[in-house]
């Protein structure tokens, strides 16, 4: 039962404590409130017994309810709840261990779960009472207003670099090397730096650190500001709907967060190489290195994924057949290479070109006479940055990865981009990334009419034939001609000239 009590302080104003009476996992709980009444409205203390008495029963029905709420996680923060269905995606398993058995209900890719965990904190830090807002009271117009001041935020991805200012080499007391053993870089960068040369804004901020320095003192600075893309809006508007789905699953939260428009699917023409790139590559790679020729041609011939040529081995290749067997990923999770599904679980033989079998011939005659010639070496010594992933690798031993390094190791796929970068370099030709030979390989077998599009999204791995024709309209944009002049030609009778 609610009570109220009156308090008569020396040096303040009376007021009321009022007590109330909680069931919480089925034990009484006492809650303290306070009161405090204007003595010129409640003139009698009737008056001001029955307005406590009052306020002590509201007080008393809205802490109940709260512990109910609390007891039933709908006063939990929307932060807890997006970390609970993080948690839960997460696999249980070694990500080696997922290739075995069925795991379809629990599949959720590692490197999907960071991005996750990235969304997370960012909207912690965009906003903070969106973060902290009870799962409860989180609905579809708070979440349009946090992805609108997503939009607006200054969270995009800032890029820049710092060259050393003129007069910036008198305020340099220490050697490079005093310098370098104070910051997480190298000597050499931090002689590069003071010949001139441009930095990242990371780099210079230590530099200045370890010079007691503020960065524009010594730096000029140049950031690219650039917008945040349409496509990671909607990311994060799926983000928030797969939370509140979680949330009424396990809170049994109703919500209208399914309505919750998800923008920025706009399609948009892939980023392909033209021909005459392609021959620029090929007139090069003779001169590039075996290990760049080798990332080149695999994903030019394959269109496999990063993750996926990464994690190829020899016993998937049929040289028989010209075909390659594509049923796994090599990926860095938690500062450790693992093998785990492809993506959707997409497991295809790709048919490549006999051309490209032969050159994997050459090229197994290099690696097993690499192999020979390393003896006790051969995935057992790891150097410089391999190092730090020996506990993982060491599970990879005795896999016969097409993609190594001296010693036998697989090399990370994230170190592909700066690896196709530097062939495009040599080949002349505007920076490429390590999809667009994906793109490519796609846009090619689209090209010849004889290959259905069933077939093409087979052999690139996509999970419906629709996605296909979703990314690659531009190659479609190309046959509009011959589609207009076969129509005229069918309905109309119309001659159409010929090419």
């Amino acid at each position: 039962m609610a009570s109220a009590k009156l308090m008569i302080p020396k040096r303040s104003a009376p007021y009321y404590v009022l007590t109330a009476n909680v069931t919480v996992h089925g034990k009484r709980v006492r809650r303290y409130g306070r009161f405090d009444f204007d003595p010129t409205v409640l003139k009698t203390h009737r008056q001001r017994e029955n307005a406590a008495i009052e306020a002590a029963l509201v007080f008393e029905r809205a802490e109940q309810q709260k512990a109910d709420d609390e007891k039933d996680g709908k006063n939990t923060p929307f932060r807890d709840v997006a970390r609970a269905y993080i948690d839960s995606k997460k696999s249980m398993l070694d990500p080696s261990v997922r290739l075995e058995g069925d795991y379809e209900q629990h599949k959720n890719k590692a490197n999907t779960t960071a991005g996750k965990e990235t969304m997370l904190r960012r909207i912690c830090e965009i906003s903070p009472a969106f973060a902290e807002m009870p799962i409860s009271k989180v609905n579809k117009r708070e979440c349009e207003k946090f992805l609108e001041l997503l939009g607006e935020a200054d969270v995009r991805s800032v890029k820049g670099y710092a060259v050393l200012k003129p007069n910036a080499k008198q305020y340099k007391k220490l050697s490079c090397p005093q310098i370098a053993a104070q910051c997480s870089i190298q000597t050499k960068s931090v002689e590069r730096v003071f010949r001139g040369e441009r930095t990242t804004l990371k780099t210079a901020q230590e530099i200045a650190a370890a010079l007691k320095c503020k960065p524009e003192k010594l730096f000029h600075i140049e950031l690219d500001h650039r917008p945040i893309a349409r496509k990671t809006i909607k990311e994060y508007a799926i983000f928030l709907r797969l939370v509140m789905q979680y949330a009424e699953r396990e809170y049994g939260i109703d919500n209208d967060t399914q309505t919750l428009a998800v923008k920025g699917t706009r399609s948009r023409p892939v980023d392909c190489l033209h021909p005459e790139e392609v021959e620029a590559l090929f007139r090069v790679l003779p001169r590039c290195s075996t290990l760049e020729q080798v990332i080149v041609m695999g994903l030019l011939n394959t269109g496999m994924r990063r993750g996926e040529l990464a994690g190829l081995t020899w016993e998937d290749i049929d040289f028989d057949h010209c075909t390659v067997h594509v049923d796994k990923s090599l990926l860095i999770v938690n500062k450790g290479y693992h093998l785990t599904t492809t993506k959707e679980d997409n497991v295809r033989d790709i048919d490549v070109a006999p051309e490209f079998m032969e050159y994997l011939k050459t090229y197994r005659d290099q690696w097993l006479a690499q192999k020979h010639r390393m003896g006790s070496a051969w995935q057992t010594c790891m150097d410089g940055k391999w190092e730090s992933y020996r506990e993982s690798l060491q599970k990879l031993r005795g896999k016969n990865f097409i993609v190594i390094n001296d010693f036998g190791w697989p090399i990370s796929p994230d170190h592909y981009g700066k690896i196709v970068d530097r062939v495009a370099e040599k080949a002349g030709i505007r920076k490429i990334h390590p999809h667009m030979f994906r793109h490519t390989f796609v846009s090619i077998l689209l090209s010849n009419p004889d290959i259905g599009v069933a077939t093409v999204a087979a052999e690139a791995g996509h999970a419906q034939p629709s996605t296909t024709l979703a990314i690659y309209t531009q190659v479609y944009h190309k046959r509009q001609d011959s589609i207009r002049s076969q129509m005229s030609e069918t309905l109309y009778k119309r001659k159409t000239p010929e090419r």
